[in-house]
């Protein structure tokens, strides 16, 4: 949160067991359920604060496969926009954080009912991931030597060929 924007990120992990979801256990969201999450540090790629902080919550390590959503609004601490990717776990030993998550659990869209949401934008995210809808992202990082990410709504996989020459 810096310089009037607020850039938050989820991490949407599925496997067959589910939508790996967290319970928050402190805070305005206590004991509503949600995606791993957590604020965009100064200096640091998007792309690195959404595996950071599954990394923090849950213990898991991963690798983003696509680009689930975003929210846009407009908060206290300026522009709000939140960013939803799709990731591939690495590995499963999942241990919550202890003093911000009091459960990590895998559900199915089934049971989306019976929990109490952060928010309709984070369920939204979960339902989008389990369909497996997510958009692909286009890595640009080794050619401009810094973090460079493109996602097209067409889901196309590069660049066309007119545009890279």
């Amino acid at each position: 949160m810096t310089n009037g924007f607020d850039i938050g990120v989820a991490a949407a992990v599925v496997t067959k067991s589910g939508i790996l979801l967290v319970q928050e256990a402190k805070g305005p969201y206590e004991g509503c359920w949600g995606l791993p999450k957590g604020h965009v540090e100064p200096n640091e790629s998007i792309e690195s604060a959404v595996l950071r902080e599954l990394k923090e919550e849950t213990n898991i390590d991963g690798t983003i496969t696509g680009f689930i959503g975003l929210r846009t609004t407009k908060t206290q601490h300026g522009v709000g926009l939140f960013l939803c990717y799709k990731i591939d776990p690495t590995t499963l030993e999942i241990r919550p954080q202890a003093d911000e998550i009091s459960k990590v659990q895998f559900f199915a869209t089934e049971e989306f009912e019976e929990l109490e949401w952060v928010s309709a934008a984070m369920r939204g995210f979960a339902e989008v991931a389990l369909r497996d809808a997510s958009l692909p992202l286009i890595d640009l990082s080794s050619e401009s030597k810094r973090p460079y990410h493109l996602v097209f709504s067409d889901g196309r996989m590069s660049l066309s060929e007119e545009v890279v020459r």
